[in-house]
């Protein structure tokens, strides 16, 4: 769990989301430690994440700070040409 499922669980979420066309929501998890890590999941066609052992060790300051990744993100994408 945790930390050790990030790559093979993005590799997972690329893979179904590629294969569907994205057509069925897919919940990302497993080895989101950081907001960092909630985007890659995000990136690679997670609608959503589940943050679990994550807060864990780092605090439900996690999901405040995955939050704030989201609006920075959300707020460049709007100032881009």
């Amino acid at each position: 769990s945790g930390g050790t499922l990030h790559e093979r669980s993005n590799e997972a979420i690329r893979y179904l989301h590629t294969k569907s066309g994205g057509s069925f929501p897919i919940i990302g998890v497993g080895g989101i430690c950081s907001a960092e890590d909630a985007l890659e999941k995000l990136d690679a066609g997670a609608t959503l994440v589940q943050v679990y052992s994550g807060v864990i060790y780092a605090g439900p300051g996690l999901v405040r700070a995955i939050n704030r990744a989201l609006i920075a993100r959300r707020k460049g994408a709007l100032r881009s040409p």
